[in-house]
């Protein structure tokens, strides 16, 4: 509060600038991407955990 400007009495408050229409859409799609993505990387990860459980050695197969 301290680096507010004064403001002379019955002057409104300043708001700020609301994004345009097509700096929405641009968020909205980034967004989405970003957590299309996140889905992915998730899905290859259980994945991969998956095939690491099934490929582990078993101590038959170590016997000569």
């Amino acid at each position: 509060m301290e680096n507010e400007p004064l403001l002379p009495p019955g002057e409104p408050t300043p708001t700020p600038a609301l994004p345009s229409p097509k700096q929405q859409s641009w968020g909205a799609v980034i967004s989405i991407i970003i957590i299309v993505l996140m889905v992915i990387i998730g899905a290859f990860y259980a994945w991969g955990e998956r095939i690491n459980e099934g490929i582990a050695p078993t101590d038959s197969s170590l016997a000569p």
